[in-house]
């Protein structure tokens, strides 16, 4: 997405937390700590992270999403489960799963147990549950019942933002200046074949 963005002549200013957006005329304004930058249309992409538009925070809410990665696996495991073509699956769960081959072979099994911090906390140490590791494998297990000897090499987890509404929502604000986009839990770039490298 960053390249893409590159691309289009978009310009990327790392470390500047936003703080409020604001319509001017034609252009919409977003301040920073050490200024502000004006442009004709905006696009936000918050994620987990609070957004700056009071509509969107109403619905978006982080959670915390696990992932496990399998050891390499041999094309005849691959092959004992389906998994010779190169795609992602996923469920249509609320706590949902999916599963994703990377370019070595393993299975990247991703999914979580909902864990929302009291006034949407995010931080570092909330990432890293054994105990979700744990909970996580069984339904890996469940899906992949002649994977069920695989060892996982990698666990870990972050913070994805879902909505209240179970489906991603969108649109735009301040005079169609700025679209806004959330809820996607992690699948809103998703493309054929991508995963892990």
């Amino acid at each position: 997405m960053r390249d893409a963005c590159l691309a289009l002549g978009v310009r990327i200013v790392e470390g500047t937390p936003a703080r409020t957006i604001r319509r001017d005329g034609d252009r919409v304004v977003v301040e920073t700590d050490g200024g502000h930058v004006a442009a004709t249309h905006a696009a936000l992409a918050t994620s987990a992270f609070p957004s700056l538009l009071e509509r969107v925070g109403a619905f978006a809410v982080p959670v915390r999403h696990c992932a496990l990665m399998t050891r390499p696996l041999s094309d005849a495991e691959l092959a004992s489960v389906g998994r010779s073509e190169r795609f992602g699956l996923g469920d249509v769960g609320n706590q949902f799963h999916c599963a994703r081959p990377s370019a070595d072979n393993r299975i990247l099994w991703g999914g979580y147990d909902a864990v929302y911090h009291r006034g949407g906390r995010i931080r570092p140490e909330h990432a890293h549950r054994p105990e979700t590791f744990e909970r996580l494998a069984h339904p890996f297990q469940q899906t992949f019942p002649q994977l069920t000897e695989v060892d996982f090499t990698h666990a870990w987890g972050g913070v994805i933002d879902t909505c209240s509404r179970v489906f991603p929502i969108f649109g735009t604000a301040l005079g169609g200046r700025a679209a806004y986009g959330a809820g996607y839990t992690g699948l809103g770039s998703a493309r054929p074949g991508s995963g892990p490298r």
